[in-house]
């Protein structure tokens, strides 16, 4: 990264944190939720990152934006959209439907301009482009060793790249409990500048793949390796061709990675930062089932598969998400699913009624109330209010037709036939 892209530092809390202060106690992020805020929206000025060039032939979305005052009841408690807001440290909200922006707001500093530190909700583009890389044959088969592609030992040897999706490698390494985890990950990746890449082919087996569900940051970054691997470019720029330019993202964005320019790897995990606007333009291609302007942009089936479980063990059950391919489930979901991160980062996009709701948040410590099933249960309970609040019975109808929420049993995600 050049000296001119990196703002100059001021007497701030980015500062702090980028200087003096060990990169690896970003991880449990204090302060009050202003000042999250203004880390997350200022997350440049932080660590190395390769810029997003928004699109030349950018698609604009059609704005109706208007106040969307509406109630839902929960726990035999009628609550409003305004206590979620507030109960949750939302500093952005936007809601697309049928591509339209119905509704938007903001808070904490926020803007419609601002580029938010999504954290691990980053994950959902990187599979994104990953089923870009299917479609077109740059992938041969989900079924596919990761070795295929790239030189990697350890634990990752055995397992394919249908199992670093369901987060179900097998690895020896852990979110939150157990040794070694993700605090001893940033420790070494922003605290010392080492490489992911690295650091994930020195993990160990614990269990065969695909045989459990083990929500780790390798499994994604290990598919990062595979596509810049595959396509042979920097992850940024594959990135800017197969999603920016594809779909028409009018925003720039810009994307962390452990050293500058062409020295460093982006974490494929994480640290993804865009506008609300953008982050819901993701959701709209898996409302559309992969298709976009009328391009089928991922393989058929894929968007389907991606928003629901593939294994039993990857199930969701009342208070506890599920997973499919990089994307969360909710109990009860109905076409539903999510990409999440730290802090209160979610997309929520509802399938059936084509709606996308782009959150960002700025949660943290123990005043993060999405920790505990009954505030899983109520997250959920509001991203399903606004998108009933906003949607026709008539354009639901006509959308679960050409949406339809199970893909074909055939469908083995393999290179199209030549």
């Amino acid at each position: 990264m050049d000296a001119h892209d990196r703002p100059a530092f001021e007497n701030s809390t980015e500062a702090e944190f980028s200087t003096s202060h060990d990169r690896a106690e970003l991880l449990g992020i204090g302060g009050d939720s202003e000042a999250r805020a203004h880390l997350f929206s200022h997350w440049d000025r932080v660590l190395p990152h390769r810029k997003l060039n928004g699109a030349a032939r950018p698609h604009v979305f059609e704005d109706r934006s208007a106040p969307l005052d509406i109630s839902y009841v929960h726990a035999g408690e009628e609550r409003t959209l305004d206590d979620y807001v507030e109960r949750n440290h939302v500093a952005s909200l936007l809601v697309l439907a049928d591509g339209v922006v119905v509704h938007d707001r903001y808070r904490l500093g926020a803007h419609r301009g601002s580029r938010w530190h999504v954290w691990s909700a980053s994950k959902s583009f990187t599979s994104t482009v990953l089923g870009r890389a299917l479609h077109t044959g740059v992938l041969d088969s989900i079924d596919d060793p990761v070795t295929k592609y790239i030189s990697i030992g350890g634990g990752y040897a055995e397992a394919t790249v249908r199992d670093v999706l369901m987060m179900s490698s097998g690895v020896n390494f852990f979110h939150h409990q157990g040794s070694p985890d993700r605090r001893d990950m940033y420790r070494q990746i922003w605290g010392q500048g080492r490489d992911l890449d690295d650091f994930a082919g020195e993990l160990g087996p614990r269990v065969r793949p695909g045989t459990d569900f083990n929500y780790l940051a390798t499994d994604t970054h290990v598919l990062s390796m595979v596509l810049r691997a595959a396509y042979a470019q920097p992850f940024h720029q594959i990135v800017q061709e197969q999603l920016w330019d594809a779909m028409g993202m009018a925003g720039d964005a810009f994307w962390s990675q452990h050293a500058d320019g062409d020295r460093g790897h982006a974490f494929g995990h994480a640290c993804l930062c865009l506008r609300a606007i953008e982050f819901a333009h993701l959701g709209e291609l898996y409302t559309q089932d992969g298709v976009w302007n009328g391009e089928r942009l991922l393989p058929d089936g894929f968007a389907a598969e991606s928003g629901s479980p593939r294994a039993p063990f990857q199930a969701p059950s009342r208070g506890a998400r599920g997973y499919g391919y990089q994307w969360w489930v909710p109990w009860g979901s109905a076409g539903e699913s999510m990409a999440l991160g730290a802090f209160g980062q979610m997309l929520w996009v509802d399938t059936t009624r084509g709606v996308s709701i782009a959150q960002f948040g700025a949660q943290g410590g123990d005043d993060s109330p999405d920790t505990n099933p009954e505030d899983v249960e109520d997250t959920h309970a509001a991203m399903r209010a606004i998108a009933a609040a906003v949607t026709s019975r008539d354009a639901r109808s006509s959308r679960e037709h050409r949406n339809p929420l199970t893909p074909p049993a055939t469908n083995q995600m393999r290179r199209p036939s030549s």
